[in-house]
């Protein structure tokens, strides 16, 4: 077996199972936290092209004609290669938002905070989105004459809004019903900034400070989708999920870039 026959068998085997593995987490997340049906579908695609062409290798390799085999074996092993390369390209973009973090000592008092949705449990607020509302409970005790808008529609499987949901738990943490403005027609993060500046607007807060509260997993996507909509926003970080619900979000994370990259919209 020739230097690069050896070569590609590994990226082959190697990437594949990483992808196996990847899109394996991710449908096991979404059977504790379902996103509707389209990311099931892509989980479930993911699995089986990653999956099959490593299970099945040799059975393909005695079965397939050599030529078309070799093709094959090409174009997923140099395939699946730009994924993993590509995939650690990106979180460790991610990975950098701690540089974005802004102090809230620095904020001024009148600032306007824009809180992401993310999944709701049953009509209550997700881990996920629990970490980013404690994290803007903190920020406007320190800042009492702040405000937030709570941005998040009505997922498929949510008997709420993703907004109402977290005004209601922002209030059973301290804060003013009065202090917080409900956008409740969002249902991805394009929409979720579109929306809220234009409330903004509409509410005459052009004076304030805009602060945006997420993770840090998705706080460079804001900080990019704000670049292309010409809107700035400055950044405060909540806590991350624990190392498992990390990674299957960075998969996800992976699939919206990929098409907000391609085609201009988000997964």
């Amino acid at each position: 077996m020739t230097k690069y026959k050896k070569f590609l068998k590994f990226i082959y085997t190697v990437c594949g199972a990483f992808g196996f593995i990847a899109y394996f987490s991710y449908l096991i997340k979404l059977f504790v936290w379902p996103e509707g049906t389209l990311p099931l579908i892509v989980a479930i695609l993911g699995i089986i092209i990653s999956g099959v062409p490593v299970l099945f290798r040799k059975w393909f390799e005695k079965h397939l004609p050599k030529r078309l085999f070799s093709f094959l074996e090409n174009l997923f092993g140099w395939g699946m290669l730009f994924y993993c390369v590509t995939f650690i390209a990106l979180s460790s973009f991610i990975f950098s938002a701690p540089a974005l973090q802004a102090e809230v000592e620095e904020l001024p008092e009148k600032t306007v905070f824009i809180v992401y949705g993310a999944g709701l449990e049953g009509d209550k607020p997700g881990s996920i989105l629990r970490k980013r509302l404690d994290k803007t409970v903190e920020c406007m005790t320190e800042l009492p004459d702040s405000v937030c808008i709570v941005t998040g529609g009505q997922g498929s499987d949510e008997p709420v809004t993703e907004a109402s949901a977290m005004k209601e738990y922002l209030t059973e943490n301290g804060i003013d019903g009065d202090r917080i403005i409900l956008e409740e027609r969002a249902h991805n993060t394009i929409e979720n900034i579109r929306y809220s500046f234009e409330l903004i607007e509409k509410e005459k807060l052009g004076g304030y400070a805009v602060v945006s509260v997420s993770n840090s997993f998705h706080i460079p996507r804001i900080d990019l989708i704000c670049s292309r909509l010409g809107v700035e926003s400055r950044f405060i970080l909540a806590k991350d999920p624990n190392p498992y619900t990390l990674f299957t979000v960075l998969v996800r994370e992976y699939m919206s870039y990929a098409k907000l990259f391609l085609v201009g919209t988000e997964a």
